[in-house]
């Protein structure tokens, strides 16, 4: 009668630890962290800056930079790449001194947090 309640107890620990797996796997993960700083640097034109991060992001994350100058054209406000997989990335964006810029990145479905950067 012994074994018998262990084999049970056994059977529903093995139960509630599938139950308790499935459940971790359709909890949300965690968010993505925003990029790391980059280094900003005068472009090759211009009024135009050069933004370069090595390993600051997520293996091939898609990173999108957002201008908040909104005096320039829309066309002009938005630039972004794909980091490389070490998370690296660099992009030359059209910028005045003073602007400030938004980064973040994107894996899949998700976005992180914006990065803020005000170009000197």
């Amino acid at each position: 009668m012994r074994s018998a309640r262990w084999f049970l107890a056994a059977r529903l620990g093995v139960i509630a630890l599938a139950v308790a797996l499935g459940v971790a796997c359709t909890s949300p993960t965690l968010p993505l962290p925003p990029p790391s700083l980059p280094t900003v640097s005068v472009g090759s034109e211009p009024n135009t800056f050069r933004l370069k991060s090595d390993r600051g992001a997520i293996p091939n994350a898609l990173i999108v930079v957002v201008n908040r100058n909104e005096l320039l054209p829309r066309s002009q406000r938005v630039e972004g790449t794909i980091a490389d997989e070490l998370g690296s990335w660099e992009l030359e964006i059209v910028a005045n001194a003073g602007d400030v810029v938004d980064i973040s990145q994107e894996d899949g479905t998700t976005r992180s947090p914006s990065t803020t950067v005000t170009l000197k």
